[in-house]
């Protein structure tokens, strides 16, 4: 089947069914759906609102249990309160001071933990305020006689229960914010006295309900204290003339703490005018219709478009030296289907060139180094080197033994091929045998200094990348040196990355050198002559290639200088541990 033929029956199928479909549909539950639905809004609403105001109450409740309770010692705050319920026996300044530190930790992760609070007390019978507070001023008067007000006394009286206050300004406070608090007395679990009464300052909207009320035109929601006849909160200070009052649903209920009730108010007949609207059906039905055909254009188009479209995105992405096959459309019969079974043979014929210039290019590159293996005779080295180290030592020439030694010692760390990762402390190893041999040569003009904690010498990072380095500072930075020089080898790590950096206080580098640096440290490595160097660098672009190839993107060298003062050289790695390796 041609892909216009099924473009045509795709249109008609998809814009003529839903029409009639959708037209029976409406009219069949049109009149019984209005009046199911206006209940159903109701109580929905009153459900989520009362499981929005309680799960608020609930989290307060939650704040004011946790100073109830006992760690595995027995000790708490209720129980150190117990120090400082007698107000003719003053407590210890120490003790003051230790109940206040554990207050204020306690305090600290349950203020951060709910926003809506402002701040925490609590008032001893002998007078003592332990306070802490998210806002300036949130603390207590200092001349507050709080044993004396009604709502201390108050809360005493409802022996446990919890005690709200209005919505108001308290004079309790510093400050003029309008807030709501909550008290509860504090008991020994022991000797049930009252140790002191726990006062939760909150924000006047913790009990906001307009994030649930979605008709906010035609409902009503208020939170009163039965008690006092307060009323914490309401979306409407004053009814509106278009709400109704011949028709309305009123629910109430008693909140987790009992004193508040939330009362919802919907006026129905407000909801059925919106929702018994024949025009509106009319409107609606229209609007579908518009939007079903906009709908089926744009499937259509996007039908007809998606296949080329994925094709072209899966041409633009390939990276690499291999190209990936689509395995999509491939068993379409028509246009599509052929088209991507021809990409798929293209994509293996290139993929298959691509494997063999890869191979060829391996195939010298090891014929190089077999070639440079074959040269060197690295037993005959080590005996030759060993040989004259004895020699040295027989006619007491120091400089030689340890010159010897270092070079020897070189050799063998070079051409060890067990693993690719070593640790920091055998690169360091390496770095002194090299500086060895260098400050003998420079008659001790420069001095190296390593400062690297010792946990950091046993993890494992890639061979041969600090003395690379040291060289390049050496013969670039230190210019052969003069008295005084200086080459620091430094590490620290953030537990997921370690950072060596090797600085010089030579030269240094004009910006304009360092941007030329860091641009060919971002080229993509390729093919070159082995053992071939940059002559403005020693083997730099050779060991960030090395670092990325091996830990991947992200990783390898950072160069930072300042012009005749300094070069500071940093290699990123990740933290590998000796075990890990």
């Amino acid at each position: 089947m041609k892909l216009r033929t099924k473009i045509f029956l795709t249109f008609s199928i998809l814009a003529i069914i839903p029409l009639v479909l959708f037209t029976l549909f409406s009219y069949g539950r049109y009149s019984q759906v209005t009046y199911q639905r206006m209940d159903d809004i109701s109580s929905h609403l009153m459900e989520n609102a009362e499981y929005t105001a309680n799960a608020t109450l609930n989290s307060i409740q939650q704040t004011a249990g946790a100073f109830n309770f006992y760690y595995n010692d027995g000790s708490s705050i209720i129980s150190d309160l117990k120090h400082f319920k007698n107000a003719n026996s003053k407590p210890e300044v120490f003790d003051y001071y230790t109940l206040s530190q554990s207050f204020k930790k306690t305090c600290q992760n349950l203020l951060y933990s709910d926003e809506s609070i402002n701040g925490i007390y609590i008032f001893t019978p002998s007078g003592y305020i332990f306070e802490s507070s998210t806002r300036e001023n949130g603390t207590v008067n200092s001349e507050y006689d709080f044993q004396n007000k009604d709502w201390y006394q108050n809360t005493l009286s409802l022996d446990g229960a919890m005690y709200v206050s209005s919505n108001a300004v308290h004079d309790l406070f510093t400050g003029d914010r309008k807030s709501i608090f909550f008290s509860q007395c504090l008991k020994d679990i022991y000797s049930h006295e009252v140790v002191g009464v726990l006062v939760i300052d909150c924000k006047t909207d913790m009990l906001d309900l307009s994030s649930v009320n979605t008709m906010p035109d035609i409902t009503l929601l208020t939170i009163d204290n039965t008690d006092t006849d307060d009323v914490l909160y309401t979306n409407y200070d004053e009814l509106p003339s278009s709400f109704s009052k011949k028709r309305t649903n009123i629910m109430r209920t008693t909140l987790k703490i009992s004193p508040l009730r939330l009362t919802v108010v919907v006026d129905y007949d407000s909801m059925f005018r919106e929702l018994n609207v024949t025009g509106v059906m009319i409107i609606i039905l229209c609007a579908v219709c518009i939007i079903g055909f906009i709908i089926i254009a744009y499937i259509i188009s996007r039908y007809m478009v998606h296949p080329i479209e994925h094709l072209s995105r899966k041409m633009s992405t390939q990276k690499g030296h291999t190209l990936i096959q689509s395995t999509r459309y491939l068993d379409r019969t028509d246009e599509i289907g052929t088209l991507y079974n021809e990409y798929n043979a293209m994509v293996s014929s290139l993929n298959s060139a691509i494997k063999q210039d890869y191979q060829d290019k391996l195939i010298i590159l090891d014929a190089q180094m077999k070639s440079l293996e074959a040269r060197i005779n690295s037993h005959f080295l080590f005996n030759t080197l060993e040989a004259i180290n004895s020699m040295a030592e027989l006619d007491d020439n120091e400089m030689i033994a340890t010159m010897s030694l270092a070079l020897g010692n070189m050799f063998r760390y070079t051409l060890k091929t067990q693993s690719e990762l070593v640790t920091i402390n055998d690169e360091l190893g390496h770095v002194q045998d090299y500086v060895s041999i260098q400050q003998i040569r420079f008659d001790n003009r420069f001095q190296l200094i390593i400062d690297i904690p010792q946990e950091l010498r046993t993890c494992k990072v890639l061979k041969l990348i600090l003395q690379p380095l040291v060289e390049n500072a050496l013969y670039h930075g230190l210019n052969y040196c003069t008295a005084g020089d200086t080459i620091s080898i430094s590490g620290n790590s953030d537990g997921q990355y370690i950072y060596l950096n090797v600085h010089d206080n030579g030269q240094g580098m004009s910006p304009e050198t360092v941007a030329q640096l860091e641009k060919s440290l971002g080229d993509e490595p390729s093919f070159t002559e082995l053992g071939h160097r940059n002559k403005q660098s020693i083997g730099l672009k050779n060991i960030h290639s090395r670092i990325e190839l091996y830990y991947g993107h992200g990783y390898g060298l950072t160069i930072s200088s300042l012009p005749g003062q300094w070069t500071n050289i940093q290699i990123k790695v990740p933290v590998l541990k000796k075990e890990e390796s």
